[in-house]
């Protein structure tokens, strides 16, 4: 009773205070909403920075570009993580999470605990440091662009790094023609690559790692041009970027280069069509292996220099060239330690103790077949090799663990996307080219990478991982499948 009393004596005051500090919850809550939108967008623009940057600054291959990348990168993981601190009071529905994300992420975190731990326990600090980064740093990218950037900055970013690969492509076949390749953007290139042929190297020292980044360029190119929703103005310009993609792999003179965008193109007929009605299916597909096996016959009679390279590669002995004898050794190091590898970063440490071939015998005085003591390997121009040397079967199974859910669910869908534009005419095109082109990526990078290292090279890795975050990010706005089929479409 008393306290009835004092509450109607002081009802005003009371009043007067709680407007006073329900003002003040909102101003609180205004400035949150602010701060939200302030760190998203600072976001978009480290991953746009590290998207294009990392490509032009040769790759951010060496020390002095790939730690402030890498500063970069633990910003802008800074700015997400204060972004899921804000979620606490905003709300889950500011991020893009979903079951995709999710179970993604999901995936790839024993790898990475695994990777962590190897890089812990290995003998050479930086080289470990580096191979581990390689591994968290995509993985990062790819959930920050997928959850952390609205959709609108999501499809922004999508529209500059396909700028970007043009622009990419059209530096190295200018460079190319106008300089022979004698400097890559301001130094001075590697005379070696240019001796007996003029290979395009493009923003890379490396002919076979530009190659690698126009590969990636077709894979994106290729998928927007097939895929049945695209307008015709989207066509015309993906048609260019497929053009310049290609001429940029013909003239790097990269075998894999070629050998791979082969398969992504023939594989991409069979993929991205799947988005047409049966009949037109059909017709896309034979004309374009039509094109293709009329461009591969031109290709073999007027290839010049390219058909000449391929030519004198010896396939016959195979074991003579310096490619196969580097992922003869990371196998005969990863035989030492089958199960958890010799180490991560452990390759070059110990390329003197296992580059010799095993039928040397010192008790006979017998020499190796293949000393290969005449070169240092750095890298076993295998990733599949180098990977299994230095982390094992046991790191190779969770990496095909998490690269297999990420793509079946990309895979999935893909399809599910496809079947409903085969059954009713789409609307222009708007981003779902890039579930079928993140597919086609990986592909080429696996083939490649059976002969190369393209996936050493950071700013290469760190593009494979933002495309596979804004494919996921498409890939969560798939809409569900309805069996009604418009009058007059054959299912």
């Amino acid at each position: 009773m008393y306290q009835v009393i004092l509450i109607c004596q002081y009802k005003d005051l009371i009043f007067k205070t709680c407007v006073k500090r329900g003002s003040r919850l909102l101003s609180t809550d205004t400035d949150m909403h602010r701060l939200d939108s302030i760190v998203t967008e600072m976001l978009f623009w480290l991953m746009t920075l590290i998207a294009i940057g990392s490509t032009w600054l040769f790759g951010s291959w060496e020390t002095w570009w790939f730690w402030p990348f890498m500063t970069l990168i633990f910003l802008a993981t800074a700015g997400f993580s204060l972004r899921l601190a804000l979620c606490s009071a905003l709300g889950t529905n500011r991020l893009n999470l979903s079951t995709i994300v999710v179970t993604c992420l999901i995936a790839w975190i024993p790898l990475l605990i695994y990777s962590l731990i190897r890089s812990l326990q290995a003998d050479v600090a930086m080289d470990a440091e580096r191979s581990f980064l390689l591994q968290l740093s995509p993985v990062l990218l790819g959930l920050i662009v997928a959850t952390g950037l609205t959709e609108v900055r999501q499809r922004l970013l999508i529209i500059l790094m396909m700028l970007n690969f043009f622009w990419l492509g059209v530096y190295g076949i200018v460079s190319h023609y106008l300089t022979g390749n004698a400097w890559v953007l301001w130094m001075p290139s590697f005379s070696q690559y240019q001796q007996g042929y003029h290979r395009a190297i493009g923003t890379y020292f490396c002919p076979d790692h530009f190659s690698g980044l126009m590969e990636i360029a077709l894979c994106l190119a290729v998928s927007f041009l097939l895929i049945r929703s695209s307008a015709r103005w989207q066509r015309i310009l993906s048609l260019g970027l497929c053009l310049i993609a290609i001429l940029g792999i013909i003239l790097s003179r990269s075998r894999g280069g070629g050998i791979t965008a082969g398969i992504v193109m023939v594989v991409a007929l069979l993929l991205c069509t799947l988005s047409w009605p049966r009949k037109a299916k059909w017709l896309v597909r034979g004309a374009g292996l039509a094109g293709l096996t009329l461009a591969v016959a031109g290709f073999i009679m007027f290839g010049g220099h390219y058909v000449k390279r391929f030519k004198e590669y010896p396939w016959e002995r195979l074991q003579h060239s310096d490619r196969f004898q580097m992922s003869s050794a990371a196998i005969r190091a990863w035989q030492t330690a089958p199960w958890l590898g010799v180490g991560p970063g452990m390759h070059p440490n110990l390329w003197p103790h296992f580059a010799p071939t095993a039928d040397g015998d010192r008790s006979t005085g017998r020499w190796p077949t293949f000393p290969n003591n005449n070169y240092h390997s750095f890298e076993a121009h295998n990733d599949w090799a180098q990977f299994l040397e230095e982390y094992g079967l046991v790191g190779v199974g969770l990496l095909l663990l998490a690269l297999g859910m990420t793509l079946w669910i990309i895979l999935r869908r893909w399809k599910r996307w496809a079947m409903i534009q085969a059954l009713h005419a789409p609307p222009p095109s708007s981003c779902e080219w890039l579930l079928p082109g993140i597919l086609l990526v990986a592909l080429a990078m696996g083939i490649h990478s059976c002969g190369d290292f393209n996936l050493q090279i950071p700013g290469t890795t760190w593009t494979i991982g933002i495309l596979t975050g804004l494919a996921i990010a498409i890939a969560r706005n798939t809409p569900p499948f309805k069996k009604t089929t418009p009058i007059g479409i054959r299912t």
